[in-house]
């Protein structure tokens, strides 16, 4: 019997897309997405980095969101909703 490659990520009817072109070169004035994963101390994580940006640039606005859980791919609709009002997303791991 010959191997056989599972893939872990499960399915997707979403197509793969490039990634656009890095546009913004510095975060003042920008509105910055923090993505909770939803993983175990991602909020902790996302929470120093927060403090951070406001520490460091003048970030006109931090839109928090969260996945539904981390084993999965964040829903079109929240990617889409977070596309619309940042200039930069960022998310938290955790663990």
């Amino acid at each position: 019997m010959s191997p056989v490659l599972l893939d872990p990520t499960g399915r997707s009817n979403e197509t793969l897309r490039p990634m656009t072109t890095r546009t913004t070169h510095g975060l003042d004035g920008k509105t910055v997405g923090l993505l909770n994963s939803t993983k175990f101390n991602s909020d902790r994580v996302l929470d120093a980095v927060e403090q951070l940006l406001e520490e460091r640039w003048a970030i006109k606005k931090v839109v928090r969101a969260r996945k539904p859980t981390f084993a999965r791919s964040m829903p079109t609709e929240l990617a889409a909703s977070l596309a619309e009002q940042c200039d930069v997303v960022i998310t938290g791991i955790g663990d």
